[in-house]
């Protein structure tokens, strides 16, 4: 599957409202992002793109998550105004029994803090994090810090 297609797969998935999440979607505020693919994710290789939401992804299995969760944590010490999340096929993640990983690439999401903060702060004043996993959220806010 090219990196392009395994974006486009995961995003349809994403937007899709499903009864294990009350009708909800693993994400309501998802888009078709910018889609940049690298031979292996690196600081030398990820510039956030002004405000478009953007997904590095790689061609091939190069990075483990270790190597991009340290990766995300740089950029954004590097970059304070963007949050950058790590999305890798060796670590699954679920929200109440739905796979939210995309299980194929590693990539890296790129988005403005801002709108990212927005978003979050618009879904918690409704029930949509309550059938999180509390070690996942935490993980997942993390990246906000």
């Amino acid at each position: 599957m090219t990196p392009i297609k395994v974006v486009a797969d995961w995003l349809s998935k994403v937007k899709q409202a499903r009864p294990e999440l009350n009708g909800k979607s693993i994400c309501p505020f998802a888009k078709m992002p910018g889609v940049i693919t690298v031979d292996k994710l690196s600081i030398k290789n990820i510039e956030p793109l002004g405000k478009q939401i953007t997904i590095y992804i790689e061609k091939t299995v190069e990075s483990t998550f270790d190597e991009l969760e340290i990766l995300c944590r740089k950029l954004g010490k590097k970059h304070k105004n963007y949050i950058f999340l790590p999305d890798h096929p060796e670590k699954k993640n679920y929200i109440n029994g739905v796979e939210t990983s995309n299980g194929h690439l590693p990539l890296v999401i790129v988005q403005t803090r801002k709108e990212l903060l927005t978003a979050r702060s618009i879904l918690e004043k409704t029930d949509y994090y309550d059938l999180w996993d509390k070690d996942y959220l935490t993980e997942i806010k993390s990246y906000g810090d």
